[in-house]
C-alpha cells in the first residue's frame, strides 16, 4: 500500500473530523477515502476513528500516533521538494484508451499543452484510471461509462464514428461481427456498445482483440467490421463512442506538473477533432 496516502487521508480526517470535509480538502470523493482509511486500519491492525450517528471521533490509538504520522508525511513532502530542486524538466505520462485507434498520435501530438517531453501509454481505460489513480499517470483519456473512484474527471465527450470495412457496410445489414478492444478493458462502455449495436439492427456480435493492428488486419481481410472513431457526422449507422479526460487527485499527483494545463491541452485537442461535451 503507498503508506504516505493513507495517512495524508488519516491527516485530513484527524483535522476535518468529518469524512466529506476531509475527502473534498484532499480533492476527492468521499467513498475512496473511507476505503483508504480502512485499508490503513486494517494494515496497523488498530482503529484510528469510531464512527457513529454523533460523528467521527478519534480513538487513542489515533491520538497517539496522529504526530508520528504528522511527522512522515511532512519529512515525505520535504523530501519531494528538496528532490524537485535536483530534478530535470518532469515528463508528461498521458494515457490514451486503445479505442481512440488513430486519433492516439493527434492527441499524443498536441504534447497536452504542456511543452515537455511526452511518454504516451496505450491501454484499456479500467488500467488507465488505476494507473493516475496510483500517480503513475498524470492524465489519461478513458472511455465512459466507467469507474472513476478516487481521479479528478472532466466532462464527457461524444465522437462521431463511422464503419471500418474492407468494403461500404451497413451495421444495420451485416452479418459480419464488430471488432472491439476486450470487454475487461472497460465493462460498461462495452456493454453499452453492444446494446447501441442492436438498438440499430445489428446483431450485437463482438470479437473481442486486444491488439490494435490485429483488429484492423481482420477488417481489412474482410472477417469483421470495426467502429472508427472521430470521422463521422453523427447521422450514419455506426453508433457513438463516448471518452473523457480524468487525472489524479491533487495529493496524488507529480511534483512540478502542471496538470489542470495538462488536462485543459486534452480538452481542447478533443474539441479540435470532433468532439463535444
Amino acid at each position: 500500500m503507498d503508506l504516505i496516502r493513507h495517512l495524508r487521508f488519516f491527516l485530513a480526517v484527524a483535522e476535518e473530523r468529518h469524512f466529506g470535509r476531509a475527502a473534498a480538502s484532499l480533492g476527492m470523493t468521499q467513498p475512496p477515502l473511507s476505503q483508504g482509511l480502512g485499508r490503513l486500519e486494517q494494515r496497523l491492525g488498530v482503529r484510528l476513528f469510531d464512527r457513529d450517528a454523533r460523528g467521527v471521533r478519534i480513538t487513542p490509538a489515533g491520538r497517539s500516533l496522529l504526530p508520528r504520522a504528522e511527522e512522515l508525511v511532512g519529512s515525505a513532502d520535504a523530501f519531494l521538494t528538496d528532490a524537485a530542486a535536483w530534478s530535470v524538466e518532469p515528463v508528461l505520462r498521458v494515457g490514451l484508451a486503445a479505442d481512440l485507434e488513430h486519433l492516439v498520435g493527434v492527441l499524443v501530438a498536441t504534447r497536452a499543452g504542456l511543452e515537455c517531453e511526452v511518454r504516451p501509454v496505450v491501454a484499456g481505460s479500467a488500467e488507465l484510471v488505476d494507473e493516475v489513480k496510483g500517480g503513475a499517470l498524470d492524465v489519461a483519456v478513458v472511455r465512459h461509462p466507467g469507474v472513476a473512484d478516487g481521479v479528478v474527471v472532466g466532462p464527457v465527450h461524444t465522437l462521431a464514428t463511422s464503419v471500418a470495412a474492407q468494403q461500404e457496410t451497413d451495421l444495420r445489414t451485416t452479418a459480419l461481427p464488430v471488432v472491439v478492444p476486450p470487454r475487461r478493458w472497460h465493462p460498461a462502455a462495452h456493454d453499452q456498445l453492444v446494446d447501441s449495436l442492436r438498438r440499430i439492427g445489428h446483431s450485437g456480435r463482438v470479437l473481442e482483440v486486444a491488439d490494435t493492428l490485429a483488429r484492423q488486419a481482420l477488417v481489412a481481410v474482410g472477417h469483421a467490421v470495426g467502429v472508427r472513431p472521430g470521422c463521422g457526422d453523427g447521422e450514419g449507422s455506426a453508433p457513438p463512442l463516448r471518452f473523457r479526460v480524468v487525472q489524479p487527485v491533487p495529493a496524488d499527483r507529480q511534483p512540478g506538473l502542471d496538470h489542470e494545463r495538462a488536462a485543459a491541452g486534452l480538452e481542447q485537442a478533443l474539441a479540435a477533432i470532433g468532439l463535444s461535451a
